[in-house]
Parts: C-alpha cells; structure tokens; sequence
C-alpha cells in the first residue's frame, strides 16, 4: 500500500515549472471579469456585479503555503478587486500586503460616495496616495443609493489627473445613481475644465506648470461610463500650435455639450 501511494503524483511533487504552468490555467486572468455588469432590462447600463467574488478566484491559494507562495503575485495581478463595501478603506487593506504583492496588483474598483471623492485631494500623484501601486485600471463606480454632488468635486478631480501617475485606464461608472445635473454634463464639464486649466497652467503661469500625464477621453453613453487612458504629458509648443492642437478636442466637447439630456438645474449649465 504504501508503494502505491508513492507512486500516485503528487501536485507539490511536480517540478517548479510544471506547477506554474498550472497555476498559469488556474489563474487565465479574465479580461471580461471586471465587477461590473450589464443591466438584465436591456438598456444596455452598466452596473455593479454583486456576484462578483475575488476571494472566490483567490480560493486556490488557500489550498497550501507553497502553492499561496508560488502563486499569489500571478493571482493578485490577473484578479480585478472589487471593493463595493463603503466604509472599506483601501490604504489601510494595502498595508497588510506585502510591497511585492502590492506592485503585483493591476486592477482595482471603488463604490464611492462623497467621501470618497473628498480622499481624492490627498492622493498626490499615485493612486490611493500609494507610491508601489501601478495598476493597468482603476474603475470609480458610483453608489446606487447615494446622492451625488459631482460638480462639488470636478476642480479636485482635474487637479488629480494633472499629477496622478502609475495608473493606465480611469473610468467613473454611473452604476444608476442619481448624479445632481446629469452624469454626462458633469463629465463634459470636467473635460472642457481639463483643457482649460492646462491652458493657463502652460501659458498664463510662470514658469510654465505642464501636466504630469495628459488623458484622452470617451463617453460610453450606452454603459453610462466615463473612460481616460494615460497619456505622457504634452510637449511645451507656442501657445498657436497649441490651440491648433487642441481644435479638435474643443470641438469633440461641444458635439457632446449639444447632446446632453436637459436639465433644469442651472447647476448642470454653469459647471459649478
């Protein structure tokens, strides 16, 4: 008996190279997998993804020590965390992780309210004010049943993209709240404040302040998600090349502006 047991192949038995070939299937890193979702009524909204599960991913790691030792940097960087609990503070999760592990982690989603947003001016010029944290995305889905006061926040979200580094993709997802002035206003004031503030940052001020990373910018209007990719920072050029440049941009903005919903709130008109 005990020879047959000896010869029945053991996982942790196997060579390295083989239990990471395996941990490599175990761990595919589904790019669908993003704590979000499709409204089920057809109106093709996106929305917050309640069976989404990373510990349920995770759940292998816990099998033994060495597998969690041989896997856990492949695991925590193909596995989006979804953190959709409000009084869950981030930095504080982070600092339980070991620094390899934090660098390993490449998607990140938070279900915010205002104070969320008012954290945003203490980040500096990394995500979560953490220095080792690179992620490829970062999702900001707003909570379904808070009211949300973005205009209050636009002048700190401006300020943290000219400056927030490590960070690949952003996008703000409605998530069906309710949004004072219309979602897609607000995201069209924050555009049109983007290139406004680095205008005067590059040639109203001295010396010139450039931006730390530039974004471009869509609107999915039918996943009611706002989406910036990082950009390097533009080159300084005279301010007429620039506006040349800008052209486009500006004229992208006012397309968007014509086909906002309508909104009596004079909020919603004046950008404040």
């Amino acid at each position: 008996m005990a020879d047959s047991d000896q010869s029945v192949p053991r996982l942790l038995s196997l060579p390295s190279e083989i239990r990471a070939a395996i941990l490599d299937y175990v761990f595919d890193g589904d790019e669908h997998a993003n704590g979000l979702t499709i409204a089920s009524d057809g109106s093709g909204k996106a929305m917050t993804d309640h069976d989404y599960s990373a510990a349920r991913i995770l759940a292998p790691l816990l099998v033994c020590r060495q597998l969690y030792c041989d896997g856990s940097l492949l695991a925590f960087g193909r596995t989006h965390f979804s953190v959709t609990n409000l009084y869950i503070r981030i930095p504080d999760r982070l600092a339980q992780l070991h620094p390899k592990q934090i660098e390993a982690l490449r998607s990140i989603s938070l279900t915010v309210d205002k104070r969320h947003f008012r954290d945003l001016r203490s980040w500096g010029s990394h995500a979560f004010a953490c220095p080792g944290l690179s992620l490829d995305s970062l999702t900001i889905v707003l909570h379904q049943s808070s009211q949300h006061y973005l205009f209050d926040f636009t002048t700190d979200v401006v300020n943290l993209l000219r400056q927030l580094q490590s960070v690949q993709s952003l996008a703000f997802v409605r998530n069906r709240a309710h949004v004072k002035g219309n979602f897609k206003t607000w995201c069209n004031r924050l555009v049109g404040l983007i290139m406004k503030t680095d205008h005067y940052e590059r040639y109203d001020v001295r010396p010139p302040n450039a931006e730390q990373t530039w974004w471009t910018w869509k609107f999915d209007d039918a996943c009611e998600t706002f989406r910036l990719q990082a950009c390097p920072s533009k080159a300084m050029v005279d301010e007429e090349t620039y506006m040349q440049q800008i052209k486009p941009l500006m004229q992208e903005l006012m397309v968007s502006i014509e086909s906002e919903e309508w909104n009596p709130d004079p909020r919603a008109r004046n950008g404040t």
